[in-house]
């Protein structure tokens, strides 16, 4: 759903260089450094780091069909609707990427998880995502199939209704110390994914 993310950590640069060349060499060095928030490198982090770290889509990049059904200001919006920021934060919290079937499984998530979901929300969204979404947002049938696994994931998770969570109050907890609190363990779903 939504572009490629590239969640890169911030390299501060020493003002102080004369050198454009020394210059040059921290930024290619910056490449080294890349924060991989789907690895468990970042679960020392707090979230409002994690996430401040991240090249995110803006609302506006998102098309308005798909604001339509999933933004939760709309009328329309659909069970499981997510603000983009705490979308992006269940990313982090579940150590997603932004590849189409992690996408899939995430929203498949938040629909299942959402107890005001009824089966005619998840046949309309699938029709939605397979034909009347822009091309580069459309699931395949591989795709909705991970997306089922995600709804079950969801319709089974101790917690419910996550995405009416506002994340900002988690800011200051460490990715590790989230995913405890929520009972998130990533070897559950994500060889789920990955295999198909």
């Amino acid at each position: 759903m939504l572009q490629q993310l590239n969640w890169t950590s911030q390299v501060i640069v020493d003002q102080t260089l004369e050198n454009v060349d020394q210059q040059a060499d921290l930024n290619e060095q910056s490449d080294i450094h890349q924060l991989n928030w789907t690895s468990q490198t970042i679960i020392d982090q707090t979230l409002k780091t994690v996430y401040q770290q991240a090249d995110l889509d803006e609302q506006s990049d998102i098309p308005f069909v798909i604001r339509l059904f999933e933004n939760p200001s709309s009328l329309m919006a659909l069970p499981g609707k997510i603000s983009l920021h705490d979308h992006d934060c269940l990313h982090i919290l579940f150590g997603l990427g932004v590849s189409p079937q992690q996408e899939a499984f995430l929203i498949g998530f938040t629909m299942g998880n959402d107890d005001q979901t009824k089966s005619w929300h998840v046949k309309l969204f699938k029709f939605l995502s397979r034909f009347i979404y822009p091309l580069n947002y459309q699931f395949n049938l591989e795709e909705l199939k991970i997306f089922d696994l995600g709804f079950e994931y969801g319709k089974q998770f101790e917690y419910r209704n996550l995405n009416l969570i506002d994340f900002k109050q988690f800011y200051e907890l460490t990715i590790k110390e989230l995913r405890e609190l929520f009972g998130v363990d990533r070897n559950q779903y994500l060889e789920v994914i990955d295999t198909n």
